[in-house]
């Protein structure tokens, strides 16, 4: 993109009007000002803040659609979704939802994006994983569901490969992933600086020994964007917690592509 996106808004926007507050809490413990002047700032302090909270939450819709636009008129991407564009092919949405994505209620889907890199569909979305709350117990002993809440979301960039797999994932290693013993796939640099968990060393090893492994070892640690890439069943996958970023759309839909390429035939 020309110029980075939209940064979405934050209750730290509160923070100045609080701030207000609390120094009058201060000066009225002090006996400079009268205690009533608290009391009276409190709702005012609430209000201006809560209206420049959903003012920001406004400019950033406007924002991001601008944003999403100019992706899609540089021509690399295709927006599915909302007002004026077609709705998200299932390839999009049907990939497999195992931790941390599980969930018993279901999920929402937001910004779905498609490019096409070296051949294969690559797509970009932001995905809310739903639960539900504990609910209550009746007068009775009956207990009731509470309502369905989104958890925070995940931005997803994933593509479908021809055959399916055991699942692997693949993190930037930390301190204490030394002593853990995860697998290692032959390639010293790679499993010095990434974190391999699986259910199928056997499909590690083919999908991260001399291939990806050591495509990802020269790309180093950034490459991965804070996220972590995951190959299940018939999907390759990069999944970050948050919102969507399309700041990295690009680069995180080129190592998907590049991942998916050594994938076990």
């Amino acid at each position: 993109m020309s110029r980075p996106a939209a940064p979405r808004p934050s209750l730290a926007i509160l923070a100045v009007p609080m701030a207000f507050v609390v120094a009058a809490a201060l000066l009225a413990g002090f006996g400079v000002i009268d205690l009533w002047v608290v009391y009276v700032l409190v709702p005012v302090a609430a209000v201006v803040g809560g209206l420049g909270f959903v003012r920001a939450q406004r400019r950033f819709v406007v924002q991001r659609g601008e944003d999403v636009d100019r992706l899609v008129a540089a021509g690399q991407w295709t927006a599915y979704g909302g007002a004026g564009n077609p709705e998200a092919p299932r390839d999009a949405r049907s990939f497999p939802k195992r931790k941390p994505f599980e969930s018993a209620v279901g999920h929402t889907f937001g910004e779905v994006l498609r490019t096409r890199v070296d051949g294969r569909d690559v797509w970009s979305l932001e995905l809310g994983v739903q639960y539900r709350s504990a609910g209550t117990v009746t007068e009775t002993g009956a207990r009731e569901s509470g309502p369905a809440t989104l958890s925070d979301p995940f931005h997803v960039v994933l593509t479908r490969l021809d055959h399916r797999h055991g699942q692997v994932e693949v993190a930037v290693a930390g301190v204490a992933d030394a002593l853990r013993g995860d697998v290692e796939v032959g390639v010293a640099d790679f499993d010095r600086a990434f974190r391999v968990t699986t259910e199928s060393e056997r499909t590690a090893r083919a999908w991260l020994g001399d291939g990806c492994g050591a495509d990802l070892a020269r790309q180093g640690t950034e490459a991965l964007r804070g996220g972590r890439l995951r190959l299940d069943g018939d999907t390759l996958l990069w999944w970050r917690k948050g919102h969507q970023d399309l700041d990295v759309a690009d680069d995180v839909a080129r190592l998907v592509a590049r991942a998916a390429a050594f994938a076990p035939r």
